[in-house]
């Protein structure tokens, strides 16, 4: 397993050099996300877009490689948290580099996307909750002001991060009463959430999206006329976003085969090596049940909260299971444990213990059961199994050791 590990990592780390240096058109998905602002008037999305136009427009900056660079440095501080935290618990890395945790978005070419800078500041708003040195004044000004920015750059970073902090916030106070608790919660909270119903209220239109992209074109040092994709789809409509992307999730087929058996693989796979792992693996470590019911209580709740992403509000599914994996070791690596035990009632807890045990009976989770599966799990959008395929870690180290022997025929191949 360390064998296939390096490889898989080296392999990882050999395709993500590779997109760094291939070139990006600015209407593509991964750029023209960050190019949303607010010159045509405040809409949701557009803070970093507004922050990078300052820039690009003063500064005469390359706006391809600003955005290459800034999600890179995005991405490496997303890597170091993980590994550094998992180190200090002795937890097992082989989880860490899989299709649905760190490198999925990498696998699938969305890495230039805003998904690691959503965790660049969701990791320091767990850090100050969970501080005991920190006041509580000073810990909800941070964490509003950090949520905020956040929100008005992308509004998914709501479904992960409010209702986990909500439920924090509720804890706290619950000695109060339910209702006070409640109000106590929603105060507490009350910037994040004003934000978030700002940002949809002031969803766009289609000509808020051409006027953005108008602002652009000026600064751009290569052809674009038509309006960027991910400008484009501030101009979608409600219903048309639904009905998209319900019939990309779960009426679409690839191949032959239907997106919904696809996923209701996927997931439940997921859900069993997330929750496996670390105890299988285990080593040094004292992760015992009870971390393991702990862990899988937050991953079963983190799905919820981000269920309206996975049913209507996405098809980016390699993303949004990134969103729901990392987020809920985040969420687990940071948290105290008595706290995250008291934030649900004790039949939640039991329902999630009955569902491991049911997995549990169905497949037995041993170190060849959870190698096989972390082998061959692979994760894509909508259904496309070539690239559910080519995100597996299989691929990825018979891709690595390939290429050496491609390179040396190829090269006999030209003294032929």
């Amino acid at each position: 397993m360390d064998v296939a590990f390096i490889l898989f990592v080296i392999s990882i780390l050999y395709r993500f050099v590779l997109m760094l240096f291939s070139p990006y058109a600015y209407k593509d998905w991964q750029v023209s996300e960050f190019l949303i602002n607010y010159q045509s008037g405040f809409v949701r999305r557009g803070l970093m877009g507004e922050i990078l136009f300052f820039f690009a427009k003063n500064f005469n900056i390359n706006i391809e490689w600003t955005v290459k660079i800034f999600c890179t440095i995005c991405f490496m501080v997303c890597c170091i948290f993980f590994v550094k935290l998992f180190q200090k618990k002795h937890y097992s890395l082989y989880i860490l580099p899989l299709c649905f945790f760190l490198s999925g978005v990498v696998l699938s070419n969305d890495w230039i996307r805003k998904d690691y800078l959503f965790f660049c500041f969701f990791i320091p708003i767990l850090w100050f909750y969970s501080n005991q040195h920190v006041s509580l004044t000073i810990k909800l000004i941070a964490i509003n002001i950090l949520s905020v920015f956040i929100i008005l750059s992308h509004e998914v970073f709501t479904f992960f991060a409010l209702p986990v902090l909500f439920l924090l916030f509720f804890d706290r106070y619950k000695n109060t009463g339910i209702i006070r608790s409640f109000i106590f919660s929603s105060l507490c909270l009350f910037p994040s959430i004003f934000a978030f119903l700002l940002t949809l209220y002031f969803h766009g239109n289609p000509d808020t999206a051409q006027t953005i992209w108008e602002s652009w074109t000026g600064l751009f040092n290569q052809a674009a006329s038509d309006v960027g994709k991910s400008v484009n789809a501030i101009g979608w409509t409600s219903g048309d976003t639904f009905l998209f992307h319900f019939n990309h999730n779960f009426l679409s087929h690839n191949q032959g085969v239907f997106s919904s058996v696809v996923w209701i693989i996927i997931l439940p796979v997921v859900y069993y090596i997330s929750t496996n792992v670390l105890l299988v693996f285990r080593g040094k470590s004292d992760f015992c049940d009870r971390h393991k019911t702990v862990l899988s209580s937050v991953l079963i709740f983190q799905f919820l909260c981000l269920s309206p992403v996975f049913l209507v509000l996405s098809c980016d599914y390699v993303r949004v299971i990134f969103y729901w994996v990392a987020s809920s070791f985040a969420i687990f690596l940071l948290i105290p444990m008595a706290t995250i035990e008291t934030l649900t009632p004790c039949t939640f807890r039991t329902f999630v213990e009955r569902i491991n045990q049911k997995l549990t009976n169905f497949v037995q989770p041993t170190k060849t059961v959870l190698t096989v599966f972390m082998l061959f799990i692979g994760i894509a959008n909508y259904s496309f199994i070539e690239i559910t395929y080519q995100s597996t870690m299989i691929y990825n180290i018979l891709l690595v050791i390939s290429k050496p022997f491609i390179l040396l025929t190829n090269n006999l191949m030209g003294f032929i």
